[in-house]
């Protein structure tokens, strides 16, 4: 039976373990044999599993099952120049909206705590957004910020980030590195952009500092490229 480490939920717990035991290339059973395996319910191993394709440690191919990613499928980029994609969108000449699904305080991965250099009792603030192109759903978007940003637990979260960051705290981004790589649509995910369930999409990571070399937040995006074309200067 699987315990819960100090400090850490359940299922961050699960994804430690899956993450020791199998190799780059290796399928991972199925959600039925971890539960059985590990004795725990079904949402926890559901978010174990997200947890690490987040990570990109996993990858779904749709029809084979989920294996331990070698990470060739991402492309990376260092020193990125990060401004907002609203301001994007809109240069564009079209129209951007933002929805609020859910904003929680959670204890994140290794990789989110070491960016962020938090203690062991430290949360991070964790915010899902759905957001819209011209009144059509294009990007399911995660973003999660260190504890210094807890007064935007009451903020507008419907406006644009940066424009918040920049009223609230004086803070804006500067620098950081970014990802890319391909995900198929969960069934979550194909019921909030609207398309068809293992349907490729755009998963984009940030890692953004400040003005100040100072962590800022960390976005995990995923898009819909029939509606967003993304461009990288090297």
């Amino acid at each position: 039976m699987l315990k819960k480490a100090e400090h850490l939920p359940l299922y961050v717990s699960l994804a430690n373990i899956i993450k020791e035991q199998y190799q780059v290339g290796s399928s991972i059973p199925s959600e039925a044999e971890l539960r059985e395996e590990f004795a725990v319910s079904r949402t926890t191993v559901r978010k174990a599993l997200k947890l690490l394709t987040d990570q990109n440690i996993l990858i779904k191919l749709p029809g084979k099952g989920t294996y331990v990613s070698d990470n060739r499928n991402e492309i990376k980029t260092k020193k990125h120049q990060f401004s907002s994609l609203t301001d994007s969108v809109e240069r564009a000449g079209k129209n951007m909206a933002t929805r609020l699904i859910s904003i929680e305080d959670t204890y994140g991965t290794d990789e989110q705590r070491a960016f962020f250099h938090l203690n062991a009792t430290e949360q991070l603030i964790a915010i899902n957004r759905l957001r819209y192109i011209d009144d059509v759903p294009f990007c399911l978007e995660w973003i999660w910020l260190p504890p210094k940003f807890d007064q935007l637990k009451s903020a507008d979260l419907n406006r644009p980030l940066y424009q918040l960051l920049k009223e609230q705290f004086a803070t804006i981004p500067s620098t950081g590195r970014k990802t890319f790589k391909i995900a198929f649509a969960t069934k979550e995910e194909s019921v909030l952009l609207n398309v068809d369930q293992n349907s490729p999409l755009m998963l984009i990571k940030d890692f953004v500092y400040d003005e100040k070399g100072q962590p800022l937040h960390i976005t995990s995006q995923i898009l819909r490229s029939d509606k967003l074309t993304y461009a990288i200067d090297h």
